[in-house]
Protein backbone atom coordinates (compact mmCIF):
# COMPACT_ATOMS: atom_id res chain seq x y z
CA UNK A 1 0.00 0.00 0.00
CA UNK A 2 1.22 3.52 -0.75
CA UNK A 3 3.08 5.00 2.28
CA UNK A 4 1.33 7.75 4.12
CA UNK A 5 -1.44 7.93 1.52
CA UNK A 6 -3.78 8.87 4.34
CA UNK A 7 -2.04 12.21 4.43
CA UNK A 8 -2.81 13.26 0.91
CA UNK A 9 -5.73 15.40 -0.17
CA UNK A 10 -6.58 17.07 -3.44
CA UNK A 11 -8.07 20.50 -3.89
CA UNK A 12 -11.12 20.39 -6.15
CA UNK A 13 -11.89 24.03 -6.79
CA UNK A 14 -11.58 25.73 -3.42
CA UNK A 15 -12.25 22.57 -1.41
CA UNK A 16 -9.87 19.63 -0.79
CA UNK A 17 -11.00 16.09 -1.50
CA UNK A 18 -9.86 13.55 1.10
CA UNK A 19 -8.53 10.08 0.44
CA UNK A 20 -11.05 7.23 0.47
CA UNK A 21 -11.01 5.05 3.57
CA UNK A 22 -9.20 2.16 1.93
CA UNK A 23 -6.13 4.35 1.35
CA UNK A 24 -5.87 5.31 5.01
CA UNK A 25 -3.89 3.48 7.63
CA UNK A 26 -3.98 3.78 11.36
CA UNK A 27 -1.69 6.46 12.76
CA UNK A 28 1.33 5.36 14.70
CA UNK A 29 3.33 7.24 17.28
CA UNK A 30 6.98 7.55 16.18
CA UNK A 31 9.69 7.50 18.78
CA UNK A 32 10.15 11.09 20.02
CA UNK A 33 13.39 12.94 19.37
CA UNK A 34 14.78 15.71 21.47
CA UNK A 35 14.86 18.19 18.57
CA UNK A 36 11.49 17.26 17.03
CA UNK A 37 7.98 18.02 18.25
CA UNK A 38 6.12 14.94 19.38
CA UNK A 39 3.25 15.38 16.94
CA UNK A 40 3.60 16.75 13.41
CA UNK A 41 0.74 18.42 11.55
CA UNK A 42 -0.82 16.22 8.88
CA UNK A 43 1.10 16.75 5.64
CA UNK A 44 -0.81 17.33 2.42
CA UNK A 45 -0.56 17.78 -1.32
CA UNK A 46 -2.90 20.31 -2.89
CA UNK A 47 -3.36 20.21 -6.66
CA UNK A 48 -6.25 21.58 -8.72
CA UNK A 49 -8.47 19.08 -10.54
CA UNK A 50 -10.00 20.13 -13.85
CA UNK A 51 -12.77 17.67 -14.74
CA UNK A 52 -13.34 19.38 -18.08
CA UNK A 53 -10.00 20.35 -19.57
CA UNK A 54 -9.65 23.00 -22.30
CA UNK A 55 -8.99 20.22 -24.83
CA UNK A 56 -12.07 18.22 -23.78
CA UNK A 57 -14.23 21.35 -23.86
CA UNK A 58 -13.02 22.23 -27.35
CA UNK A 59 -13.58 18.69 -28.63
CA UNK A 60 -17.11 18.71 -27.30
CA UNK A 61 -17.81 22.12 -28.81
CA UNK A 62 -16.59 21.03 -32.26
CA UNK A 63 -18.62 17.82 -32.24
CA UNK A 64 -21.71 19.78 -31.22
CA UNK A 65 -21.09 22.26 -34.04
CA UNK A 66 -20.77 19.48 -36.61
CA UNK A 67 -23.93 17.76 -35.36
CA UNK A 68 -25.89 21.04 -35.50
CA UNK A 69 -24.89 21.71 -39.11
CA UNK A 70 -25.87 18.18 -40.14
CA UNK A 71 -29.24 18.35 -38.40
CA UNK A 72 -29.95 21.63 -40.21
CA UNK A 73 -28.89 20.11 -43.57
CA UNK A 74 -26.30 22.86 -43.92
CA UNK A 75 -23.95 20.65 -45.88
CA UNK A 76 -22.31 23.47 -47.80
CA UNK A 77 -21.41 25.25 -44.56
CA UNK A 78 -20.13 21.99 -43.10
CA UNK A 79 -18.03 21.29 -46.20
CA UNK A 80 -16.47 24.76 -46.01
CA UNK A 81 -15.68 24.33 -42.32
CA UNK A 82 -14.11 20.90 -42.90
CA UNK A 83 -12.02 22.17 -45.79
CA UNK A 84 -10.77 25.26 -44.00
CA UNK A 85 -9.90 23.34 -40.82
CA UNK A 86 -8.07 20.67 -42.79
CA UNK A 87 -6.08 23.06 -44.97
CA UNK A 88 -5.21 25.26 -41.97
CA UNK A 89 -4.12 22.20 -39.91
CA UNK A 90 -6.44 23.49 -37.17
CA UNK A 91 -6.17 21.52 -33.93
CA UNK A 92 -7.52 21.52 -30.38
CA UNK A 93 -5.27 22.48 -27.46
CA UNK A 94 -4.36 18.80 -27.16
CA UNK A 95 -3.50 18.45 -30.84
CA UNK A 96 -6.60 16.66 -32.20
CA UNK A 97 -7.48 17.71 -35.77
CA UNK A 98 -10.51 20.01 -35.87
CA UNK A 99 -11.69 18.61 -39.21
CA UNK A 100 -11.99 15.09 -37.79
CA UNK A 101 -13.99 16.32 -34.79
CA UNK A 102 -16.40 18.28 -36.99
CA UNK A 103 -16.83 15.16 -39.13
CA UNK A 104 -17.50 13.00 -36.08
CA UNK A 105 -20.14 15.42 -34.89
CA UNK A 106 -21.83 15.64 -38.28
CA UNK A 107 -22.23 11.85 -38.44
CA UNK A 108 -22.83 11.27 -34.74
CA UNK A 109 -26.59 10.74 -34.87
CA UNK A 110 -26.33 8.12 -37.58
CA UNK A 111 -23.21 6.64 -36.02
CA UNK A 112 -24.88 6.16 -32.64
CA UNK A 113 -27.73 4.29 -34.29
CA UNK A 114 -25.33 2.19 -36.36
CA UNK A 115 -23.32 1.30 -33.25
CA UNK A 116 -26.52 0.17 -31.53
CA UNK A 117 -27.18 -2.10 -34.51
CA UNK A 118 -23.64 -3.51 -34.22
CA UNK A 119 -24.33 -4.30 -30.55
CA UNK A 120 -27.34 -6.33 -31.73
CA UNK A 121 -25.27 -8.07 -34.45
CA UNK A 122 -27.57 -6.46 -37.04
CA UNK A 123 -25.24 -5.84 -39.96
CA UNK A 124 -28.02 -4.99 -42.41
CA UNK A 125 -29.39 -2.17 -40.27
CA UNK A 126 -25.93 -0.78 -39.53
CA UNK A 127 -25.18 -0.49 -43.26
CA UNK A 128 -28.62 0.89 -44.08
CA UNK A 129 -28.27 3.70 -41.56
CA UNK A 130 -25.03 4.99 -43.09
CA UNK A 131 -26.32 4.55 -46.64
CA UNK A 132 -29.34 6.66 -45.68
CA UNK A 133 -27.02 9.36 -44.40
CA UNK A 134 -25.10 9.14 -47.68
CA UNK A 135 -28.29 9.90 -49.61
CA UNK A 136 -29.07 12.86 -47.33
CA UNK A 137 -25.72 14.64 -47.80
CA UNK A 138 -25.88 17.10 -50.67
CA UNK A 139 -22.66 17.21 -52.67
CA UNK A 140 -21.05 14.10 -51.22
CA UNK A 141 -20.15 12.79 -54.70
CA UNK A 142 -18.09 15.86 -55.57
CA UNK A 143 -16.86 17.30 -52.27
CA UNK A 144 -13.85 15.41 -50.86
CA UNK A 145 -14.34 16.60 -47.29
CA UNK A 146 -18.00 15.57 -47.08
CA UNK A 147 -17.04 12.19 -48.52
CA UNK A 148 -14.25 11.97 -45.96
CA UNK A 149 -16.65 12.70 -43.10
CA UNK A 150 -18.93 9.79 -44.00
CA UNK A 151 -15.93 7.55 -44.68
CA UNK A 152 -14.73 8.19 -41.12
CA UNK A 153 -18.11 6.95 -39.89
CA UNK A 154 -17.79 3.76 -41.94
CA UNK A 155 -14.32 3.16 -40.47
CA UNK A 156 -15.66 3.65 -36.94
CA UNK A 157 -18.40 1.05 -37.52
CA UNK A 158 -15.86 -1.28 -39.12
CA UNK A 159 -13.70 -1.02 -36.01
CA UNK A 160 -16.75 -1.83 -33.86
CA UNK A 161 -17.31 -5.03 -35.84
CA UNK A 162 -13.69 -6.02 -35.21
CA UNK A 163 -14.24 -5.95 -31.44
CA UNK A 164 -11.76 -5.09 -28.73
CA UNK A 165 -8.13 -6.25 -28.57
CA UNK A 166 -7.75 -9.44 -26.59
CA UNK A 167 -11.23 -10.79 -27.28
CA UNK A 168 -11.75 -13.90 -29.41
CA UNK A 169 -11.47 -13.45 -33.17
CA UNK A 170 -14.66 -12.07 -34.72
CA UNK A 171 -17.05 -14.47 -36.40
CA UNK A 172 -17.18 -14.70 -40.21
CA UNK A 173 -20.29 -12.53 -40.16
CA UNK A 174 -18.53 -9.79 -38.22
CA UNK A 175 -15.44 -9.99 -40.44
CA UNK A 176 -17.64 -9.68 -43.53
CA UNK A 177 -19.53 -6.72 -42.04
CA UNK A 178 -16.24 -5.00 -41.22
CA UNK A 179 -14.94 -5.51 -44.74
CA UNK A 180 -18.11 -4.05 -46.27
CA UNK A 181 -17.80 -0.84 -44.26
CA UNK A 182 -14.13 -0.46 -45.11
CA UNK A 183 -14.91 -0.97 -48.80
CA UNK A 184 -17.71 1.59 -48.59
CA UNK A 185 -15.27 4.10 -47.07
CA UNK A 186 -12.75 3.44 -49.82
CA UNK A 187 -15.34 3.95 -52.56
CA UNK A 188 -16.25 7.31 -51.08
CA UNK A 189 -12.74 8.75 -51.26
CA UNK A 190 -11.01 6.72 -53.99
CA UNK A 191 -11.32 9.55 -56.53
CA UNK A 192 -9.64 12.14 -54.30
CA UNK A 193 -5.85 12.43 -53.97
CA UNK A 194 -4.66 13.62 -50.51
CA UNK A 195 -1.45 15.15 -51.84
CA UNK A 196 -3.11 17.06 -54.68
CA UNK A 197 -5.70 18.41 -52.25
CA UNK A 198 -3.13 19.07 -49.49
CA UNK A 199 -5.44 17.17 -47.14
CA UNK A 200 -4.18 15.45 -43.97
CA UNK A 201 -7.74 14.23 -43.34
CA UNK A 202 -7.81 12.25 -46.58
CA UNK A 203 -4.25 11.02 -46.01
CA UNK A 204 -5.18 9.77 -42.53
CA UNK A 205 -8.18 7.97 -43.96
CA UNK A 206 -5.97 6.29 -46.55
CA UNK A 207 -3.86 4.93 -43.68
CA UNK A 208 -7.02 3.69 -41.93
CA UNK A 209 -7.85 1.67 -45.05
CA UNK A 210 -4.45 0.01 -45.46
CA UNK A 211 -5.75 -3.48 -44.76
CA UNK A 212 -7.77 -3.44 -47.98
CA UNK A 213 -4.56 -3.56 -50.00
CA UNK A 214 -3.06 -6.88 -51.03
CA UNK A 215 0.30 -5.99 -49.43
CA UNK A 216 -0.34 -3.41 -46.69
CA UNK A 217 3.08 -3.98 -45.12
CA UNK A 218 4.68 -2.66 -48.28
CA UNK A 219 2.63 0.55 -48.19
CA UNK A 220 2.41 1.42 -44.53
CA UNK A 221 5.66 3.40 -44.30
CA UNK A 222 5.08 5.40 -47.49
CA UNK A 223 1.43 6.22 -46.72
CA UNK A 224 2.26 7.38 -43.20
CA UNK A 225 5.23 9.36 -44.47
CA UNK A 226 2.86 11.27 -46.77
CA UNK A 227 0.46 11.87 -43.88
CA UNK A 228 3.11 13.03 -41.40
CA UNK A 229 4.78 15.27 -43.97
CA UNK A 230 1.39 16.92 -44.57
CA UNK A 231 0.77 17.52 -40.86
CA UNK A 232 3.93 16.91 -38.78
CA UNK A 233 2.62 18.83 -35.78
CA UNK A 234 -0.22 16.36 -35.10
CA UNK A 235 0.86 13.69 -32.59
CA UNK A 236 -2.15 11.50 -33.48
CA UNK A 237 -0.56 10.63 -36.83
CA UNK A 238 2.78 9.69 -35.29
CA UNK A 239 1.10 7.50 -32.69
CA UNK A 240 -1.00 5.79 -35.35
CA UNK A 241 2.16 4.94 -37.29
CA UNK A 242 3.56 3.15 -34.25
CA UNK A 243 0.35 1.18 -33.73
CA UNK A 244 0.28 0.03 -37.34
CA UNK A 245 3.92 -1.08 -37.25
CA UNK A 246 3.38 -3.53 -34.39
CA UNK A 247 3.86 -7.21 -35.27
CA UNK A 248 0.12 -7.91 -35.13
CA UNK A 249 -0.48 -5.24 -37.77
CA UNK A 250 1.96 -4.56 -40.63
CA UNK A 251 5.44 -4.49 -39.12
CA UNK A 252 7.78 -5.72 -36.42
CA UNK A 253 9.68 -4.12 -33.57
CA UNK A 254 12.86 -3.56 -35.57
CA UNK A 255 10.97 -1.83 -38.35
CA UNK A 256 9.01 0.24 -35.86
CA UNK A 257 12.23 1.51 -34.28
CA UNK A 258 13.69 2.27 -37.71
CA UNK A 259 10.63 4.27 -38.77
CA UNK A 260 10.50 6.03 -35.40
CA UNK A 261 14.05 7.27 -35.94
CA UNK A 262 13.29 8.34 -39.51
CA UNK A 263 10.18 10.17 -38.36
CA UNK A 264 12.11 11.91 -35.59
CA UNK A 265 14.61 13.15 -38.14
CA UNK A 266 11.90 14.50 -40.46
CA UNK A 267 9.96 16.22 -37.67
CA UNK A 268 12.90 17.48 -35.62
CA UNK A 269 12.13 21.13 -36.39
CA UNK A 270 8.84 20.71 -34.50
CA UNK A 271 9.43 17.93 -31.98
CA UNK A 272 13.21 17.59 -31.61
CA UNK A 273 13.63 13.94 -30.64
CA UNK A 274 9.95 13.86 -29.71
CA UNK A 275 8.93 12.17 -32.95
CA UNK A 276 10.71 9.03 -31.75
CA UNK A 277 8.72 9.01 -28.51
CA UNK A 278 5.37 9.69 -30.19
CA UNK A 279 5.80 6.78 -32.60
CA UNK A 280 6.71 4.36 -29.79
CA UNK A 281 4.15 5.67 -27.26
CA UNK A 282 1.15 3.40 -27.94
CA UNK A 283 3.29 0.51 -29.12
CA UNK A 284 4.92 0.27 -25.68
CA UNK A 285 1.61 0.63 -23.84
CA UNK A 286 0.75 -3.01 -24.49
CA UNK A 287 3.73 -4.11 -22.41
CA UNK A 288 5.19 -6.49 -25.03
CA UNK A 289 8.64 -7.72 -24.03
CA UNK A 290 9.82 -7.48 -27.63
CA UNK A 291 8.95 -3.79 -27.74
CA UNK A 292 10.99 -2.96 -24.65
CA UNK A 293 13.88 -5.06 -25.94
CA UNK A 294 14.04 -2.87 -29.04
CA UNK A 295 13.17 0.66 -27.86
CA UNK A 296 16.03 3.05 -27.08
CA UNK A 297 15.14 4.27 -23.59
CA UNK A 298 17.70 7.10 -23.72
CA UNK A 299 16.34 8.47 -26.97
CA UNK A 300 12.74 8.01 -25.80
CA UNK A 301 13.50 10.10 -22.72
CA UNK A 302 15.18 12.84 -24.73
CA UNK A 303 12.03 12.87 -26.83
CA UNK A 304 9.81 13.36 -23.77
CA UNK A 305 11.87 16.41 -22.79
CA UNK A 306 11.53 17.82 -26.31
CA UNK A 307 7.78 17.15 -26.46
CA UNK A 308 7.20 19.07 -23.25
CA UNK A 309 9.48 21.86 -24.45
CA UNK A 310 7.38 22.15 -27.62
CA UNK A 311 4.03 21.67 -25.86
CA UNK A 312 4.35 22.87 -22.25
CA UNK A 313 0.59 22.69 -21.70
CA UNK A 314 -1.26 20.77 -19.01
CA UNK A 315 -2.88 18.38 -21.48
CA UNK A 316 0.51 17.11 -22.61
CA UNK A 317 1.89 17.08 -19.06
CA UNK A 318 -1.05 14.98 -17.84
CA UNK A 319 -0.88 12.67 -20.86
CA UNK A 320 2.81 11.88 -20.37
CA UNK A 321 2.64 11.78 -16.57
CA UNK A 322 -0.22 9.28 -16.71
CA UNK A 323 1.65 7.27 -19.33
CA UNK A 324 4.86 6.99 -17.28
CA UNK A 325 3.24 6.81 -13.86
CA UNK A 326 0.32 4.51 -14.66
CA UNK A 327 0.43 2.88 -18.10
CA UNK A 328 4.02 1.67 -17.63
CA UNK A 329 3.87 1.23 -13.87
CA UNK A 330 4.36 -2.15 -12.27
CA UNK A 331 7.10 -4.53 -11.27
CA UNK A 332 10.18 -4.32 -13.50
CA UNK A 333 13.95 -4.56 -13.15
CA UNK A 334 15.13 -1.03 -12.22
CA UNK A 335 17.69 -1.20 -15.04
CA UNK A 336 15.17 -2.33 -17.66
CA UNK A 337 13.98 0.03 -20.42
CA UNK A 338 10.45 -0.15 -19.03
CA UNK A 339 11.50 0.99 -15.55
CA UNK A 340 13.79 3.67 -16.95
CA UNK A 341 11.03 5.13 -19.11
CA UNK A 342 8.49 4.90 -16.28
CA UNK A 343 11.00 6.71 -14.06
CA UNK A 344 10.47 9.87 -16.09
CA UNK A 345 7.29 10.34 -14.09
CA UNK A 346 9.28 12.21 -11.43
CA UNK A 347 10.61 15.11 -13.45
CA UNK A 348 7.42 15.37 -15.53
CA UNK A 349 5.37 15.87 -12.36
CA UNK A 350 7.85 18.18 -10.66
CA UNK A 351 8.70 20.33 -13.68
CA UNK A 352 5.44 20.36 -15.64
CA UNK A 353 2.33 19.03 -13.88
CA UNK A 354 0.26 21.81 -12.30
CA UNK A 355 -3.27 20.36 -12.35
CA UNK A 356 -4.97 16.99 -12.84
CA UNK A 357 -7.03 16.12 -15.92
CA UNK A 358 -8.85 12.98 -14.73
CA UNK A 359 -10.03 11.90 -18.18
CA UNK A 360 -6.44 11.35 -19.34
CA UNK A 361 -5.59 9.34 -16.23
CA UNK A 362 -8.71 7.23 -16.71
CA UNK A 363 -7.68 6.41 -20.28
CA UNK A 364 -4.08 5.59 -19.31
CA UNK A 365 -5.13 2.08 -18.31
CA UNK A 366 -8.26 0.21 -19.48
CA UNK A 367 -11.25 0.31 -17.12
CA UNK A 368 -13.12 -3.03 -17.09
CA UNK A 369 -16.72 -2.89 -18.22
CA UNK A 370 -18.70 0.14 -19.27
CA UNK A 371 -18.72 3.18 -17.00
CA UNK A 372 -20.37 6.56 -17.30
CA UNK A 373 -18.44 9.80 -17.46
CA UNK A 374 -18.82 10.57 -13.74
CA UNK A 375 -17.35 7.20 -12.78
CA UNK A 376 -14.57 7.57 -15.34
CA UNK A 377 -13.56 10.94 -13.88
CA UNK A 378 -13.70 9.56 -10.34
CA UNK A 379 -11.38 6.72 -11.25
CA UNK A 380 -9.05 9.00 -13.15
CA UNK A 381 -8.77 11.35 -10.20
CA UNK A 382 -8.16 8.44 -7.83
CA UNK A 383 -5.40 7.09 -10.08
CA UNK A 384 -3.66 10.45 -10.23
CA UNK A 385 -3.89 10.91 -6.46
CA UNK A 386 -2.40 7.49 -5.83
CA UNK A 387 0.51 8.07 -8.22
CA UNK A 388 1.33 11.44 -6.66
CA UNK A 389 1.04 10.01 -3.15
CA UNK A 390 3.62 7.36 -3.94
CA UNK A 391 6.03 9.77 -5.59
CA UNK A 392 5.94 12.38 -2.81
CA UNK A 393 5.82 9.92 0.10
CA UNK A 394 9.38 10.76 1.31
CA UNK A 395 8.51 14.46 1.68
CA UNK A 396 5.20 13.72 3.32
CA UNK A 397 6.89 11.39 5.81
CA UNK A 398 8.80 14.41 7.09
CA UNK A 399 5.61 16.37 7.65
CA UNK A 400 6.04 18.60 4.63
CA UNK A 401 3.10 19.94 2.64
CA UNK A 402 3.15 20.47 -1.09
CA UNK A 403 1.00 22.84 -3.10
CA UNK A 404 0.94 22.85 -6.90
CA UNK A 405 0.73 26.33 -8.40
CA UNK A 406 1.15 27.78 -11.87
CA UNK A 407 4.73 28.69 -10.97
CA UNK A 408 5.71 25.29 -9.64
CA UNK A 409 5.51 23.23 -6.47
CA UNK A 410 5.49 25.16 -3.21
CA UNK A 411 7.14 23.06 -0.50
CA UNK A 412 6.27 24.11 3.04
CA UNK A 413 9.19 23.23 5.40
CA UNK A 414 8.77 20.66 8.13
CA UNK A 415 8.32 22.16 11.59
CA UNK A 416 11.36 20.16 12.59
CA UNK A 417 14.29 22.45 11.69
CA UNK A 418 16.86 19.69 11.76
CA UNK A 419 14.91 17.42 9.39
CA UNK A 420 15.95 17.63 5.76
CA UNK A 421 13.95 16.89 2.66
CA UNK A 422 14.29 13.25 1.72
CA UNK A 423 14.69 12.77 -2.03
CA UNK A 424 12.01 11.12 -4.11
CA UNK A 425 12.69 7.68 -5.44
CA UNK A 426 15.79 7.75 -7.62
CA UNK A 427 14.84 9.06 -11.01
CA UNK A 428 16.03 7.14 -14.04
CA UNK A 429 16.54 10.47 -15.82
CA UNK A 430 16.89 13.68 -13.79
CA UNK A 431 16.63 17.15 -15.23
CA UNK A 432 18.23 17.42 -18.64
CA UNK A 433 20.69 20.12 -17.63
CA UNK A 434 22.09 17.94 -14.83
CA UNK A 435 22.75 14.90 -17.02
CA UNK A 436 26.19 14.31 -18.45
CA UNK A 437 25.23 12.41 -21.58
CA UNK A 438 25.95 12.61 -25.28
CA UNK A 439 23.15 13.55 -27.61
CA UNK A 440 21.45 10.38 -28.87
CA UNK A 441 21.93 9.38 -32.49
CA UNK A 442 18.93 8.77 -34.74
CA UNK A 443 20.72 6.35 -37.05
Amino acid sequence: MIPLARALSVRLGPLPVSFPAYLRRKPRDPAPRADCPRRLPAPRVDIPVRDTSPDAAERGKLRTQGRYLARQDRWETLARGLREADLDRAATPGGSPVARLLAQGACSDALDSAMAAVARNDATTARAILFTLHDAIDGIETDPWLACALAYAHVAVADAWAGQPGVPDPTPMRRDARAQHLEAAQRLVARFDPLELDSPALAALRCDLLELHARPAGRVADDYEDLIDLDPGCPDHLRALGRDLRPRRYGDWARLDHEARRTAGRTSDIWGFGGYSWVWLDALAGGAAGAFARVDADLFTEGLHDILAARPDQHTANLLAAYCGLTLSGAADPRSPRARIAGNFGWIVEDHLREIHPDLWACARPIPGRVDRAEMLRRGRSRAISALAEHFAPQLELGRSLRFTEDGIDLSPSPCASCTLAPCGALAYPHRETRDEDTPCLT
